[in-house]
């Protein structure tokens, strides 16, 4: 019965595979036959945009897609889900067998399948309902000075957050600038009581909401689903309770995008160019995209700003939108050193994280690192990567995530446009990264600082010399005149390329600070950054590699601009342990009867492949002719096995599938107590005498081999532990003479064992 079993589930498996829906990007050749007016088409904010950064309103991107190509697609594929103009192609779901069939139609250029790196895209990486966000500890005293940036006294009265008192807001206000005359566009995956909620009050008296789509759903209505849109957008243009701004747009116009569904592992990429060309459509100014596609769906390499995602957010630039992106929070992953895509476009704004403090740097654990792939400097700047926001249920909350710098720097951006709105959309992103109180200096956590609104206010004050570099004949020397107790001295090292080779931080004291040629390499800049000064200067002398000392507060990069040695590209090495729970009715039923060692390798992001081998001991009691269980009598097991599986993971609901099969030698069987043969029925085709000894070592009624299925289900802690439970179906027989433990000829131990597994992603 087994064998027709597993042979029956091979079968259908085999058959689903086969008929199993992909999803495809398809692109065109050409847009023949397609008419376009770009006056009946667009918004006037948006001609009024094009106008004025000098884009061609009849560029062929912007024209539709030839009707009949879609159709004629449409009639292969199971849905076509999604339309870019600007990647003139269509995102698809089709079997395999049909996507060769669109792939050989004479009008499509390329079928690009989703499914080999896809997965499900996190919205930036899961809103921890945490009041502090946790802490890195090579981070945990990492701090910067902020110096040119006022803090007003808190009082009953204050009417900005801390979060916004960061960027220096009180300027913006005492100015009157609040983003009016600016359009944001907020992407995100739902925007759950914004039409009720009163932190946004005065968006709807105001009128100031004035378009929506759901684009997964093909409606208008986007007032559900996700929180995290309505957390995101209380960032940008939020009033709290007491009358304070969570945001500093408070003035601006928005336009509310739904992009995302969870879960969905393919189709978000498509829908997030969608709504790119849908927000210049409608005239946007400004784009927050508290989304991110990273470890999840692409591989580090595909981190350089060339996804098709990542051509869409350029080409939104190029039209005159500024785009805020999310760097990731993908910080604590150390396979993982980079931001995520479109964060990595050349033209983005990159926003990385900081803990909430109004007077140092800290970076928050969580928040990715730079560079991308191709070694370009990211993030550009960073804010509070935890924040007070508006919980969709009534009332305020706190919530961590780089979904929450990127949408406050993205409210301080339409105040800043504002200030100078002659400026293009890459000029603007210019002078955010010039107006961070860190520029120009730069390090691959921060970025380029916090921007400060007292630079396009007119109010920042140069920063005065607080300390010399003094070239000598071995190295270079850095004194600092008036040392301040707590202010951090950051270093970094880069090479003639621009990329960062390291950074550290160091609490500058009377002694100066020597750091010597040898340390420090020939043909390399040193940068340093004290007390709200930078100064720089070349690296002399007799060269050689980075030996700078390590400590616990140091940060090295490799000098190919990587942090460390990472597993190879796509691989994922992890360790397991194994408890079981034996449930069968022919052995004694206790806790932790079998316990497993063992290591797995993945390949994949969403369906992981993997392979992995471990050792088990195994130990199962028998029962007498009556049914009872003697616990003086027990065979023991050790086994060597291996297993093939595919692992899906569902990485926003912070669970993982497994579902593969295994086969084991068994290395040693003992049956052992001569208390057993008082229980056991005689086989009289069977010598025991010969076959077995006095203790029943190297008993030759346990099969040598032993096969079987398994499946397991686990949830994700830490990105970094997996706990869960898992089944195990044996296929094969454990006990050939089957009267050895049992007090029945026809029983064997249960097919079945369930338990709980600890897996550890070192």
């Amino acid at each position: 019965m087994k064998k027709p079993l597993l042979i029956a589930i091979m079968l259908l498996l085999a058959i689903a595979g086969m008929a199993q829906d992909h999803c495809y990007w398809v692109f065109f050749t050409d847009k023949s036959n397609t008419q376009f007016d770009p006056y009946t088409y667009f918004d006037a904010k948006a001609i009024e945009r094009y106008q004025h950064c000098g884009a061609d309103l009849y560029d062929i991107s912007n024209y539709p897609l030839n009707t009949n190509y879609v159709n004629t697609v449409g009639g292969y594929a199971s849905e076509v889900f999604g339309e870019s103009r600007w990647l003139n192609a269509v995102g698809v779901t089709a079997t395999q067998e049909n996507a060769m069939l669109i792939e050989q139609l004479p009008f499509v250029a390329k079928v690009q399948e989703m499914v080999s790196n896809g997965t499900l895209a996190t919205v930036d990486c899961h809103v921890a309902p945490q009041s502090s966000a946790p802490r890195n500890d090579n981070y945990r005293t990492l701090l910067i000075p902020h110096s040119e940036f006022r803090i007003p006294n808190s009082s009953p009265t204050d009417i900005l957050t801390d979060q916004l008192k960061r960027f220096g807001g009180q300027y913006f206000i005492d100015k009157g600038i609040d983003g009016k005359g600016l359009r944001v566009c907020v992407m995100d995956g739902g925007f759950p009581g914004v039409d009720t909620h009163n932190a946004f009050k005065h968006l709807r008296d105001n009128h100031q909401i004035l378009k929506t789509y759901n684009f997964p759903n093909k409606k208008e209505d986007v007032y559900g689903w996700s929180s995290h849109g309505t957390m995101v957008l209380s960032c940008i243009a939020g009033i709290n309770e007491k009358g304070q701004k969570m945001g500093l747009a408070t003035g601006a116009e928005f336009l509310l995008a739904r992009t995302e569904i969870d879960p969905e592992p393919f189709k978000e990429e498509v829908w997030w160019a969608q709504g790119a060309e849908w927000a210049d459509k409608n005239g946007a100014d400004i784009i927050n995209s508290s989304l991110g596609y990273g470890k999840d769906r692409h591989w580090t390499k595909d981190m350089d700003g060339t996804s098709y995602v990542a051509k869409a957010a350029n080409k939104a630039v190029e039209k005159g939108i500024l785009i805020c992106n999310s760097a990731g929070n993908e910080g604590s992953d150390k396979n993982w050193m980079t931001i995520i895509t479109p964060a990595d476009a050349e033209n983005v704004l990159c926003v990385g994280g900081i803990d909430a403090n109004l007077e140092n740097y800290r970076h928050i654990s969580f928040s990715s690192y730079g560079p991308s792939a191709d070694k370009r400097r990211k993030p550009n700047v960073v804010a509070f990567g935890e924040a007070s926001v508006a919980n969709p249920k009534g009332g305020i909350t706190t919530a961590a995530g780089t979904s929450f710098s990127s949408p406050l720097t993205a409210g301080f951006c339409a105040c800043a446009w504002q200030t100078k709105r002659n400026l293009t959309a890459l000029q603007m992103k210019a002078e955010i990264e010039k107006s961070a109180d860190l520029y120009p200096y730069f390090d691959y956590a921060y970025g380029y600082g916090v921007p400060q609104a007292a630079y396009f206010t007119g109010d920042l004050k140069p920063a005065e010399r607080s300390f010399n570099i003094v070239q000598e004949k071995d190295g270079v020397r850095i004194t600092v005149a008036n040392p301040v107790e707590n202010k951090d001295m950051f270093i970094s090292v880069e090479g003639a390329d621009g990329v960062l080779l390291g950074y550290y931080k160091t609490h500058p004291g009377t002694d100066d600070l020597l750091l010597k040629n040898k340390e420090l390499g020939e043909g390399k800049k040193l940068n340093v950054s004290y007390n709200g000064f930078y100064d720089s200067c070349p690296i002399h002398g007799m060269g050689g590699d980075i030996k700078l000392k390590a400590n616990s507060n140091y940060r090295l990069a490799g000098n190919d601009g990587t942090f460390q040695k990472t597993a190879p590209e796509g691989w994922q090495e992890t360790v397991y342990f194994q408890f079981d729970y034996n449930l069968g009715t022919n052995v004694w039923n206790g806790f932790s009867r079998h316990f497993a060692y063992g290591r797995r390798h993945f390949y994949g992001k969403t369906y992981k492949f993997g392979f992995g081998w471990g050792i088990d001991l195994n130990r199962f009691t028998a029962k007498n002719s009556l049914g009872i269980s003697d616990r003086k009598t027990t065979m023991r097991q050790a086994q060597f096995h291996g297993e093939l599986l595919q692992r899906i993971v569902m990485r926003r609901l912070g669970f993982n599938w497994d579902l593969g099969a295994y086969g084991g030698v068994n290395l040693t069987r003992r049956v052992y107590t001569e208390d057993e043969m008082k229980f056991a029925v005689p086989d009289p085709t069977w010598n025991y005498d010969d076959e077995v000894t006095s203790h029943y070592t190297g008993c030759k009624a346990m099969n040598r081999f032993e096969y079987g299925a398994t499946t397991r289900i686990s949830y994700t802690f830490m990105n970094a532990i997996n706990l869960g439970i898992y089944a195990r179906y044996r296929l094969s027989d454990i006990i050939t003479k089957q009267d050895i433990l049992i007090g029945s000829p026809n029983n064997q131990p249960s097919p079945w064992s369930f338990g709980i597994e600890l897996e550890i992603m070192p």
